[in-house]
């Protein structure tokens, strides 16, 4: 009797770390180009998004994994915004609360922030707020 409870409990464990290793690689499979696309998709407007911060930059050691500066023609000349994809939450919403605290001083226009799963979408204030909501409809549905 203790070996078919000890078998079943090892089934178990095993069971349960193949569910936790399968539901991380379904998160992380979605890559910043599906989300480009997808927003294409949808007919929203975006420019080929460009790797561009550099090493130098601020938010260059936030611990993402990858990032995209997206330029939305609409918004004038260079506006637009970034999209990341995070490896942990806790980087993801260090970045999102510095965006947001940096929109509530007087020093920084507010900026759109939306973040879900590993991924933070930022944009500029010059983008509407029923706009941006476009963009996060896009990405709620991943």
């Amino acid at each position: 009797m203790r070996k078919y409870i000890g078998l079943v409990f090892l089934l178990g464990l095993i069971l349960c770390i193949t569910a936790a290793c399968s539901s991380s690689e379904s998160e992380s499979a979605i890559t910043l180009d599906d989300i480009v696309t997808k927003f294409r998709e949808a007919g929203l407007e975006i420019e080929t998004p460009t790797e561009s911060i550099s090493e130098d930059h601020v938010l260059a050691d936030l611990g993402f994994k990858d990032v995209q500066r997206i330029l939305v023609p609409a918004l004038g000349e260079g506006e637009g915004g970034y999209l990341f994809l995070f490896e942990n939450k806790t980087d993801l919403e260090k970045l999102k609360d510095f965006y947001e605290e940096t929109g509530k001083s007087t020093l920084m226009p507010n900026s759109h922030a939306y973040a879900q799963d590993n991924i933070l979408l930022q944009m500029s204030n010059q983008m509407s707020q029923t706009e941006f909501d476009r963009y996060v409809e896009v990405i709620k549905d991943l």
